[in-house]
């Protein structure tokens, strides 16, 4: 009789390796993508790739061939300067055809430099800035009224929270009582006219949430493991408390090639062929530069 071989089940560091070779590939996808194109926010789209790989791959109660089940989770990126990554993550996961950010920014194409309903399993069309999480209170609102129990994720830029509408926003999510509601924050400290700090002070973050009522949680925004636990604790929280929830997920403008990290320059660029190649040889160092 044959002998039967147990299935080996990868460590935790095959699994984080597993992840950061992905998260790779999904960067060197977006740098790829902006640089074919010739337009594109290169920084702040690299600072997202590990949270939108969390929400896409671990997270969100989402499948590509149902994209408008009513159970589905809500996803709103508000901080819509991330779209190419956003794109990016979907055409991995299976919301776009392969290959098609070929199709970015090109004349007729559905895919233009921020997030459109048009697209399938894009729940808000961005542009301005400042109306993600009032988006997401209407779809938080929703659910509880006609008893659905997905949650809605609204995921904002630092720099946003310069808008007053996300502070009128924070009070009605908790006057609501929308514990069904997640906010993350892309907190990376740049935004387009330089550092945070400098242009609105926004320090204390947490304290100033918590104020508004909102359950707070602080996570490397580029760790998988930290991101999954902290999304994890939103979801159960959801079911036994009625505070709406924020996540500050610390990030790097520019995340995984040196010379654009924490760069306010890197903001909005089209690389140069040297740039793109050695950031591609940062990104994928077992790829030869002929295949780049």
């Amino acid at each position: 009789m044959a002998r039967e071989t147990a299935t080996k089940l990868p460590s935790a560091v095959e699994m984080q390796k597993e992840d950061e070779l992905l998260c790779s590939s999904l960067r060197a996808r977006t740098v790829s993508t902006i640089r074919n194109a010739g337009g594109g926010h290169i920084g702040s789209s690299l600072s997202l790739i590990e949270i939108l790989y969390c929400l896409f791959f671990r997270f969100l109660r989402i499948d590509p061939l149902k994209p408008n089940d009513p159970n589905r989770d809500r996803f709103i990126l508000s901080s819509c300067q991330g779209a190419v990554a956003l794109f990016a993550v979907m055409e991995h996961r299976g919301f776009l055809l392969p290959f098609s950010l070929e199709r970015f920014l090109a004349r007729g194409s559905e895919l233009t430099m921020f997030p459109t309903t048009s697209i399938s399993g894009v729940e808000m069309t961005g542009g301005s800035l400042g109306h993600g999480i009032a988006f997401g209170i209407g779809t938080a609102l929703s659910a509880k009224k006609f008893g659905q129990s997905y949650l809605t994720v609204a995921l904002i830029g630092d720099g946003e929270m310069n808008e007053g509408s996300i502070w009128e926003a924070a009070l009605a999510g908790s006057h609501l009582k929308l514990g069904n509601l997640l906010v993350i924050v892309n907190r990376n400290r740049l935004q387009i006219d330089g550092p945070t700090e400098s242009i609105m002070t926004l320090e204390p973050v947490a304290e100033k949430w918590k104020a508004f009522g909102w359950d707070v949680q602080e996570v490397n925004g580029h760790s998988v493991s930290q991101i999954g636990r902290a999304l994890d604790v939103a979801r159960a929280n959801a079911e036994t408390s009625p505070c709406p929830r924020i996540l500050i997920a610390h990030t790097t403008k520019g995340r995984g090639i040196s010379f654009m990290e924490n760069s306010v320059e890197w903001h909005y660029r089209v690389p140069s062929e040297a740039e793109y190649g050695a950031a591609m040889q940062e990104l994928l160092p077992w790829r030869s530069i002929g295949d780049l």
